[in-house]
């Protein structure tokens, strides 16, 4: 694609977010969104790092204005997640707030800030990453669970509002992959959610990077829920 999409992944520095890091750059230019993480890596040189707290509004705008006209055919990409579990009845309202606001207000924050780059631009790809154990609402996921359902709508509204203007916003719903928060179940845990995969093999990276790929190059999805789950039943 040369020098005509310029890739914003939060997350960056996450289980997955480094790995698909790898596999962006060779789509185009990258900037790597992180926070808490200690960046470690910085030997792609098409790879940019910033670190943001998207939970903060001023260091989005400081950010946004940073950057401004020079992300050309923008795709944002929302990765950065943050869970915390626990029984419905005795969640702390803290925990609540905690993940409501990384995973849906810092989304909201991030891609407000940067809409009007891709409305000048006329093009536009936002896509959202969210969860199989989201949509299916496990056993102590609630607000999890929540903050992924709730971009759902916000999609679809943005796909809506903005499509006139070339920019999409579809989701990604991802399964049980290599990396990941699969790195930190037990292996009997794996071996069960293994059962429930006709493959009986975890997604690739590489899965995603295909299919955000796909994405960037189509004008015509729009307001889509993709799942890349491998038939998890």
């Amino acid at each position: 694609m040369g020098d005509e999409v310029m890739i914003i992944l939060t997350g960056a520095l996450g289980g997955i977010g480094k790995e698909l890091l790898k596999h962006l750059s060779k789509i185009d230019s990258v900037i790597g969104v992180y926070n808490s993480s200690l960046l470690k890596d910085t030997a792609n040189s098409k790879v940019m790092y910033e670190k943001l707290n998207i939970e903060d509004p001023q260091a989005i705008r400081s950010f946004a204005q940073k950057w401004k006209g020079r992300l050309p055919h923008l795709t944002l990409i929302h990765s950065a997640v943050f869970n915390i579990d626990g029984l419905f009845a005795s969640y702390k309202e803290v925990d609540w707030d905690k993940v409501m606001r990384t995973n849906v207000k810092g989304n909201f924050l991030l891609t407000q800030a940067l809409l009007p780059q891709m409305i000048q631009e006329k093009w536009g790809r936002i896509i959202h990453i969210s969860s199989v154990v989201g949509v299916d609402g496990s056993v102590g996921t609630a607000c999890y669970s929540a903050s992924k359902t709730a971009l759902v709508g916000m999609s679809r509204v943005l796909a809506k509002e903005y499509g006139r203007f070339n920019i999409t916003s579809n989701i990604l719903t991802l399964g049980y992959f290599e990396m990941g928060l699969t790195e930190t179940l037990k292996n009997d845990v794996k071996k069960e959610i293994l059962k429930r995969i006709p493959s009986n093999s975890f997604g690739e990276v590489s899965d995603i990077a295909h299919a955000i790929e796909f994405l960037i190059k189509s004008q015509y999805i729009n307001g889509s829920v993709i799942t890349i789950d491998g038939a998890f039943q």
